[in-house]
Parts: structure tokens; C-alpha cells; sequence
């Protein structure tokens, strides 16, 4: 079954390769604290402009990374055809519908103690060490990290993100 894009859907991480020869893969996920995964969880896979199901049949947390087998992949071959792809989560499969989450900040007015406008966020980049606003200035791209440093305020009405030390960030551009 397949959904056509959609706002609602959340990239959540990437599956690396498979592992074994029953049709298991690793998983990746940007928040490595998450407790998304659970079983019989649908998760989606991007392929063009639509998105595919899969259900979780199981799964296995290491160190770095999820162990999953899904049911509809059954060898190591149909695991292949998943690998390198970003894995997505419907909104109404998230645990908190209601909430609010960071692909929510995509098109948020980025401005400073002055109010001076930097564009607009136009994704959310998941880094080792924290996530980051990634911003279309003056047709260059800039990355604010999303640590105490860098924001002061998050104004979901207004659809407004403040931030502080722009010097910083700006200088460069």
C-alpha cells in the first residue's frame, strides 16, 4: 500500500543494510533516545512521490543501532531493495498526536533580539552531537544549532523562532 507525500509524515531515520539472511536491517534513528519503535508499528520508506507501509515484526536495540525485521521483507534480498532509504512515521502513529515536534519548526520566521528577519527554517538536520535549524539567508544556507546558546525562544502561535548571538552564526555569510 502506498500514501502520497504528505506534511504528516516525519523522517525518523535511515536503514543502513540488512543483517542476516531472514530479511532483518539496521536502523539508525536521529534520536538515538527514542522509543518510537515498537512492534506492529507501521513505518513508511519514500520511493519517488509516494510512500510505502511497513509493519514491524520485531526488533533489537543495540549500541548504536535498531535491529528490525519487517513483515513483508522476508529475505536478504528484499532487505537490499529497503537499504540507504530514510524511514518516516505518520502523524497519527505518533505516541503524542497532539504534540509538537521539530519537523514542525519547517517554515518558521527565524529573527533575532532586534527582530531583524534571517529567512525562514527550511529543514531540520539530525547531527551527532544535536539537532540544527537549517535556514535559507540571503540565498545561502545556515545552520543554527538548537542548543540554549543559539535560541531564546520558540513562539509556535506566530510561527516564530527567536535567536540569540546571531553574530555567530551570521558572521560567515
Amino acid at each position: 500500500m502506498s500514501s502520497r507525500l504528505s506534511k504528516d509524515f516525519f523522517p525518523i531515520g535511515k536503514i543502513s543494510k540488512p543483517k542476516g539472511l531472514k530479511g532483518k536491517v539496521k536502523v539508525f534513528l536521529y534520536n538515538v533516545d527514542s522509543n518510537i519503535l515498537d512492534k506492529d508499528i507501521i513505518l513508511w520508506i519514500r520511493d519517488n512521490d509516494s510512500f510505502l507501509k511497513y509493519s514491524v515484526e520485531s526488533f533489537e536495540k543495540s549500541a548504536k543501532y535498531y535491529l528490525v525485521k519487517f513483515k513483508n521483507i522476508l529475505d536478504r534480498d528484499s532487505a537490499q531493495n529497503i537499504c540507504e532509504k530514510k524511514i518516516y512515521i505518520s502523524r497519527k502513529d505518533l505516541p503524542d498526536k497532539k504534540g509538537t515536534y521539530l519537523i514542525d519548526l519547517i517554515g518558521f520566521l527565524v529573527v533575532d533580539e532586534l527582530n531583524v528577519s534571517y529567512g525562514k527554517v527550511i529543514d531540520i538536520i539530525h547531527l551527532p552531537t544535536n539537532n540544527s535549524l537549517l535556514i535559507d539567508y540571503n540565498n545561502k544556507e545556515i545552520m543554527i544549532p538548537i542548543i540554549d546558546n543559539f535560541i531564546e525562544l520558540f513562539d509556535y502561535e506566530d510561527e516564530v523562532i527567536r535567536v540569540k548571538n546571531s553574530d555567530f552564526f551570521i558572521k560567515e555569510c
